[in-house]
């Protein structure tokens, strides 16, 4: 597999499309700083027939994208992918490797299966109007919003099993948000991280669905003035995602979260 250049983004844009979802496709410039250094393309006789984009964690692998050209499907390259994905995070010190897939996706839920990987939990993907918020659960207890420091970034990643140093990559990303609520005690109590050009929120994690619509309080004041909703991806919390589906949430599709041990 080779490295991502920035003269590949249009190679990049080609391989987002076939993910099958209605995302803007990054531009160049967050495409640059965001993801391209995660970024590789498997070739062929000088073209490029497959894509993926891994971001490594110190013992944690996570594969947020891999997409084969629709040409070449049926013929191993899915495979062939993931073992080299594999031998790159080995590489790093990574023990464990994860990823998000559709639910309705068995083909790449059968590639992922076949490499090691088991379902640990449902991930909802919904759409949320900023003007249902007033009908959401008023929280009862003291919950205070606070911006999330450097020094805060372990309490957080602790609290809601994120990989080490997720946090501080957020960070890095140009424009987008990081909020969280806390208890009297300063412990985190949701979080999430909020693209308002997107606009989207993931993760955005929550202790309990009274602090749903104190968290999205937060978010919407970072809001562009005429956006109407946010994308929200609710992970591992059934709980939350029926109280907002309830409340007039869209559902877009469900995803699988499938984790496993890197193989041999």
């Amino acid at each position: 597999m080779c490295t991502a250049r920035p003269e590949d983004h249009a190679e990049f844009a080609r391989f987002f499309v076939e993910l099958g979802h209605d995302d803007p496709i990054p531009d160049p410039a967050r495409w640059c700083t965001e993801m391209m250094p995660h970024t590789f393309f498997l070739e062929e006789n000088g073209a490029k027939v497959a894509y993926a984009f891994v971001e490594p964690y110190g013992e944690r692998g996570y594969i947020r994208h891999v997409v084969v050209a629709q040409s070449q499907r049926g013929r191993g390259v899915g495979r062939s992918v993931m073992d080299r994905i594999a031998a790159n995070l080995r590489e790093r010190g990574a023990s464990e490797w994860e990823l998000n897939v559709r639910s309705d996706n068995a083909s790449a839920i059968h590639l992922y299966e076949s490499v090691g990987m088991r379902a640990e939990y449902s991930t909802m993907v919904m759409r949320f109007e900023w003007s249902r918020k007033q009908a959401l659960p008023k929280r009862t207890h003291l919950a205070c919003a606070s911006d999330v420091e450097a020094r805060h970034d372990p309490a957080v990643e602790r609290a809601f099993q994120l990989p080490d140093g997720m946090v501080a990559r957020l960070r890095s990303f140009e424009g987008h948000v990081l909020a969280q609520l806390v208890d009297p005690r300063e412990e985190p109590i949701a979080f999430a991280r909020f693209d308002p050009a997107f606009p989207g929120a993931f993760p955005f994690r929550v202790q309990s669905v009274e602090l749903v619509r104190p968290l999205l309080d937060v978010l919407e004041s970072h809001a562009p003035p005429k956006s109407n909703w946010l994308q929200l991806v609710i992970e591992n919390d059934a709980p939350t995602a029926e109280m907002l589906i309830a409340k007039g949430a869209q559902l877009r599709f469900e995803i699988l979260h499938l984790r496993g041990s890197l193989p041999r």
